[in-house]
């Protein structure tokens, strides 16, 4: 009984001690599930919206600043001296201390309006920033989208191309079968064995370009390479019914790059008259008060003053700074006109590539079924005995083929889709849009 006991003893601590040697047991990780709704989430990480986006918040903050220009400034100012001098004057006398308290108060009461242009300026600049902004969110999306769409698809090829290896082989124990029966030649065999080799090396390639594909799908939402992912199927495209003209006359109103564009004309006229201005005589007018706290508490003075300035000799440089500001305006509306130019073009072609890729899948599913009929009469008749092998193995190419472009032509239709979404100014992926 004793050496039981003890037997159960060792064979209790040697258990436990392997248990603290062996590794814990790896808890797999579930995949990231990756859906069109989680692409708007990962855009905002982005760099080049992260970027735009503090441009906005500077655009703010200049605009803050521009707008102060015309508001009450009050400040606390004090002054402490040691010398013979009082107020800028000598005594000719011993070194004296001096020092002075005050809150002071001015506010601006007429500059010519170059602080209204300011200020239209600054704002013009916080358009432009947040038209940036919404331009970047949509590239991105839009090449993220494009990631998402590019990966199914090489996953739906995957598919097809296992399918295709499935039958081949099929078509080689069914070839392996009719020879041992001597209804037919070794080099029928040697034909499916053949096709079943191309298939499977076909097979190889298609699911090389999954991991490329969804290597490429990691980079565009910012996640680490080796990170598992699954990639959610989306529910039917809503393809939106505009012509070519419509879309290319919505594209104005809708894309973010023009009003971009306008807002930059904008600041640009307010650039100029500014300059104008100050190429002039310039007159302002500022009202100040002043609260004595030290060394005479509660004394009040006050300042009505004006000021008149004009360039006499400058070397021409307000003359300059003018013909720059008209030059830069020029600029803007030029580029304005060829951005809307570039928009409706895209949009006219987005609305054609549209129309064209729903016809192509119309097509290509016709195409499926025809090619699905031929190889199930070439299959019936090589069991049949009055059809060859080329004649299945023919119309199993074709099947394929055709499965491959219905795989294309469908996720050829998401892309045109999302890319209509970008030209017409739309949200590139809207809420809800995954099964």
């Amino acid at each position: 009984m004793r050496r039981s006991v003890c037997t159960a003893l060792i064979v209790v601590s040697l258990v436990t001690s392997l248990s603290l040697l062996l590794p814990p047991p790896s808890t797999a990780q579930a995949p990231t599930v990756i859906t069109l709704e989680s692409l708007l989430l990962a855009v905002d990480r982005h760099p080049s919206v992260v970027a735009a986006a503090r441009a906005l918040d500077a655009a703010r903050a200049r605009l803050i600043q521009a707008r102060a220009g015309s508001a009450v400034q009050v400040s606390l100012n004090g002054r402490a001296a040691y010398g013979t001098l009082a107020q800028g004057t000598p005594t000719g006398g011993s070194a004296t201390f001096s020092h002075s308290v005050a809150l002071e108060a001015s506010v601006p009461v007429f500059d010519g309006g170059i602080t209204a242009l300011q200020v239209a300026q600054a704002e013009s600049a916080v358009e432009a920033a947040q038209a940036a902004l919404e331009a970047a969110r949509q590239d991105v999306l839009l090449a993220a989208a494009r990631a998402y769409f590019q990966a199914l698809q090489t996953m739906g090829l995957v598919e097809v191309r296992a399918a295709a290896l499935r039958f081949a082989q099929k078509q080689v124990e069914q070839a392996e079968a009719f020879f041992r029966a001597g209804t037919t030649a070794r080099a029928d065999v040697i034909k499916a064995q053949a096709a079943a080799a191309s298939a499977e090396a076909d097979l190889v390639a298609a699911r090389g370009q999954v991991e490329i594909a969804l290597a490429s799908l990691r980079s565009a939402l910012n996640l680490p390479l080796t990170q598992e992912i699954q990639v959610a199927t989306p529910r039917e495209p809503v393809i939106p019914e505009v012509t070519p003209t419509e879309a290319a006359a919505l594209a104005l109103s809708g894309r973010p790059e023009v009003r971009r564009a306008a807002a930059e004309v904008k600041s640009a006229q307010a650039a100029l008259r500014i300059a104008e201005i100050r190429a002039g005589m310039v007159v302002s007018v500022d009202a100040g008060l002043v609260l004595q706290i030290s060394p005479n508490p509660g004394q009040v003075g006050w300042a009505l003053s004006a000021t008149v300035s004009s360039p006499l000799l400058d070397g021409g440089r307000a003359k300059a700074a003018v013909e720059e500001a008209r030059a830069n305006l020029a600029s803007a509306i030029a580029r304005m006109e060829e951005i809307k130019r570039q928009v409706q073009l895209e949009a006219f072609q987005a609305a054609v590539n549209v129309r064209e890729a729903r016809a192509r899948l119309a097509a290509v599913q016709a195409s499926v079924v025809a090619a699905e009929e031929s190889l199930r009469v070439a299959e019936g008749r090589y069991q049949a005995g009055v059809g060859t092998i080329l004649e299945v193995l023919d119309a199993q190419t074709a099947a394929t083929q055709a499965r491959i472009s219905h795989v294309q032509a469908r996720y050829d239709l998401y892309l045109a889709v999302v890319a209509l979404q970008h030209a017409l100014g739309k949200p590139v992926i809207a809420q809800g849009e995954t099964t």
